[in-house]
């Protein structure tokens, strides 16, 4: 097996993540500190379906010299087994990704994805079809449930009846989005019945959050998406801790770096609209930079990319470039806009 399992510390995964995780983007990750595993932003299988070039560099890419994993999303088996003889015209992609977690409800409202958690007996068959037809590694992403967790067992034994090579389990429901606790206690539930690994993810926000699920739920691994974007020092930040090693500790500086580096990306990239472009990034960012969401205020109200970044020069150099860069995000700075009342109830 190709996935990072059996080696010392504790393995780590970049979730994926439509719109953010392309091929720039993990180089600028790896950079910093490289996860062990990738997982690039699904293909969409469908009938007409065609691998999105993008999302196929992203795929053919070893940023940080470290494997990238494909994902497929779609409920036709079919059409499946045809999205894998193309895939195997690409020798370099040794392993897949199932979906059965994404919480978008134009995505589940299709029955794929996070949908698929309400046809048990459909994930299996559609599991079994891909080890059957899928000479890689195998493995599948999914939640708790759809709107209830109380079927993940049966879910999860579903799931394994397909064969996966590792399982990563979201602690939340599709209906939860990334709202509310997450249950790591069904993660643990999992890592109990399963034969093969199991790797959590869910509100992974600091090394000290990695390594406390791990030892709640004996996972074999982490997977970190929404802080990796606000903190892509996480994954050395989680190897060093996992050695009893003090965590690197970056400064507001050196985040104005990274601001930098995505911007230089989003202009290569000919985006229409840069600045809202950048602000994807920046709402995860902010939370972080100041702890009464200053930043994110105004970042979210200025107008072009000069201004845009004349913000991120106010709070991020100047007499603040030394301060340091918070592994945690700060307690109620929200970002996610007009959420601030559910992020006043939980870190997300």
């Amino acid at each position: 097996m190709s996935a990072p399992f059996g080696k010392t510390g504790l393995a780590t995964f970049l979730a994926p993540m439509q719109d953010i995780t392309d091929a720039d983007f993990m180089e600028i990750i790896a950079r910093r500190g490289p996860p062990d595993f990738y997982v690039a932003e699904y293909f969409r299988i469908h009938e007409f379906f065609e691998f999105e070039p993008r999302v196929l560099r992203a795929v053919l890419s070893r940023p940080g010299g470290r494997p990238v994993c494909a994902q497929f999303i779609g409920g036709d088996e079919a059409h499946i087994l045809r999205a894998l003889r193309e895939l195997s015209k690409y020798p370099q992609i040794t392993s897949l990704d199932l979906n059965l977690g994404c919480p978008a409800p134009k995505i589940y409202r299709k029955n794929v994805g996070g949908g698929l958690l309400r046809s048990p007996e459909k994930i299996r068959a559609l599991a079994r079809a891909i080890r059957e037809n899928w000479g890689g590694v195998f493995s599948v992403k999914m939640r708790l449930g759809f709107d209830s967790s109380d079927a993940f067992e049966g879910l999860f034994s579903a799931v394994l009846d397909g064969g996966p090579d590792f399982v990563t389990v979201h602690a939340r429901t599709v209906k939860q989005l990334y709202r509310g606790a997450c249950d790591y206690s069904k993660i643990a539930l999992a890592v109990k019945m399963s034969p093969v690994p199991v790797v959590a993810n869910g509100d992974i926000w600091s090394a000290h959050k990695a390594l406390e699920v791990a030892r709640q739920t004996k996972c074999a691994g982490v997977m970190v998406g929404r802080h990796a974007v606000r903190n892509p020092w996480i994954f050395r930040q989680i190897s060093e801790a996992a050695r009893s090693e003090t965590p690197y500790s970056p400064t507001l500086g050196e985040v104005r770096g990274y601001v930098g580096d995505i911007l230089r990306s989003v202009l290569a990239s000919s985006a229409r609209y840069p600045d809202s472009r950048m602000k994807k990034y920046l709402n995860f960012i902010g939370a972080s930079v100041d702890p009464d969401g200053a930043f994110l205020r105004e970042m979210r109200i200025s107008r072009g990319v000069p201004e845009l970044m004349r913000v991120c020069d106010k709070y991020m150099l100047g007499g603040r470039a030394h301060l340091p860069f918070p592994q945690e995000p700060y307690a109620g700075v929200c970002p996610r806009p007009n959420h601030e009342d559910r992020c006043q109830e939980t870190k997300k």
